[in-house]
């Protein structure tokens, strides 16, 4: 088989693959023998039918199953051979399919770029370490009492902040009602900011039983490009109200909520996670940082469906976060989608570069995960979603997300193994000075 490979873009390839035509011929035969044992002619016992006869009723026949064999057969065999990785379905062009020549065709395809991984032992990084202090662990204590509230009925009390209400509620814009701005029994639980801010404190004061009318102007960054910028007025009818009764901070709190043998025993172990979860997030912003210092040390150009498939994703991620949180209905919300996938590109753009690099560097590193690695990750994945591990890892498997997971755990691994090569500086930091910086 021959193979000529030329560039018409640094990402697009043009293969022009000719099958030899013995090979082809083999194929043609192959085709018509099974054709043969399958097909009953008139005066012609099954399996016994002359090829000339064959081809008169089904060469059309025999010519589309020789291709749909041999085409995807030679495009792998091609691609394999010349080191070639697509990123999408393969144009084919150009098929030439005459008797007594040899088959060809030609086939056009995005591919990944070829990346030589460079010297990165001269980067230097700075992990910044948000420290954790007395008010972080006393911050993080009022959560956990917090979250173990008692909610007992107060009907006949005002709304204050942090009180859950049930609520019926109808928006209109221009005085038309909008089927997306309505809700009967709606729970909402004040502070959380769930709905417009404005709008949850104009409920502050009602009772079980009171109407009200309430004007909120939405943002003009707002999603939804119907209401971004407009003012909507809600007709709200509070159905039912609900009073926190908070635990107090005790050694019984710390004995009954999660099982620490005093309350001074509880605040170190709030520390010791909020440190935890501090480093890890110190780590995470450092690995941002490599991520961003290794893609400006290469210039290659990403396949345009490449981009586009990794917009789609992001889009569809960030529109599943904000409707499971409950802050938009992004299927009813009138949202322009150009400019929102625009929004995500150059993001978009530097995690593929990213991934690409790194999983060039992984090689060249020979970085690897191993199998005890990966099961040990969907071991912890199925303890934090109640599922058994072997039942989920075969559901991982069947759905092939096992290779995705295994694809993020290799870049979360060569992140590690770049990181001990390059100049890393500590430096702690308190909240306040993090945050205004």
């Amino acid at each position: 088989m021959k193979v000529e490979v030329s560039d018409i873009k640094p990402s697009i390839k043009k293969l022009k693959i000719e099958v030899p035509l013995d090979v082809l011929n083999k194929e043609i035969e192959r085709a018509y023998r099974n054709i043969s044992t399958s097909v009953e002619i008139k005066g012609f016992r099954k399996g016994r039918v002359p090829r000339k006869v064959l081809e008169q009723h089904y060469s059309k026949r025999v010519e589309s199953d020789v291709l749909q064999r041999i085409i995807p057969d030679s495009y792998a065999t091609a691609i394999k051979e010349h080191n070639i990785r697509p990123v999408d379905q393969p144009q084919v062009e150009n098929i030439k399919m005459e008797a007594g020549e040899p088959l060809s065709f030609s086939i056009t395809v995005e591919t990944l770029p070829d990346i030589t991984p460079k010297d990165y032992s001269h980067l230097e990084l700075t992990r910044t370490i948000i420290r954790v202090t007395d008010k972080d662990v006393e911050n993080e204590l009022k959560v956990i009492q917090e979250l173990h509230a008692e909610l007992e009925s107060a009907d006949d009390k005002p709304i204050e902040n942090y009180d859950h209400v049930i609520l019926d509620y109808e928006g209109f814009l221009n005085n038309v009602s909008l089927k997306k701005l309505k809700g009967i029994n709606h729970p909402l639980f004040l502070g959380t900011n769930r709905f417009i801010p404005e709008f949850e404190k104009e409920l502050i004061g009602l009772k079980k039983g009171d109407s009200k009318d309430i004007k909120v102007v939405y943002p003009v960054n707002y999603p939804d490009n119907e209401l971004a910028g407009k003012e909507v007025q809600f007709r709200v009818v509070i159905k039912e109200l609900k009073k926190r009764r908070l635990k107090p901070l005790n050694d019984d709190f710390a004995k009954e909520v999660s099982g620490y043998k005093d309350l001074e025993d509880l605040k170190k172990k709030v520390k010791e996670d909020l440190e935890n979860n501090e480093n890890a997030l110190a780590n995470s912003r450092l690995k941002n940082e490599l991520v961003g210092k290794l893609v400006n040390m290469y210039a290659f150009e990403l396949p345009p469906s490449l981009i586009e498939g990794e917009i789609d994703s992001m889009v569809y991620n960030t529109s599943r976060r904000l409707t499971l949180q409950g802050m938009i209905d992004v299927d009813k919300a009138n949202i322009d989608v150009k400019e929102a996938r625009e929004g995500f590109r150059d993001s978009a753009v530097k995690n593929l570069k990213g991934r690409i690099i790194l999983e060039a560097i992984a090689e060249n590193e020979s970085v690897m995960v191993g199998d005890a690695e990966l099961d040990d990750e969907i071991k912890r994945y199925a303890l934090s979603i109640k599922e058994n591990f072997q039942v989920l890892k075969r559901k991982m498997e069947k759905s092939r997300s096992i290779e995705m997971l295994k694809k993020r755990m290799l870049i979360d691994n060569t992140l590690d193994v770049i990181i001990k090569k390059v100049r890393v500086s500590d430096i702690f930091v308190d909240r306040e000075s993090e945050v205004s910086r």
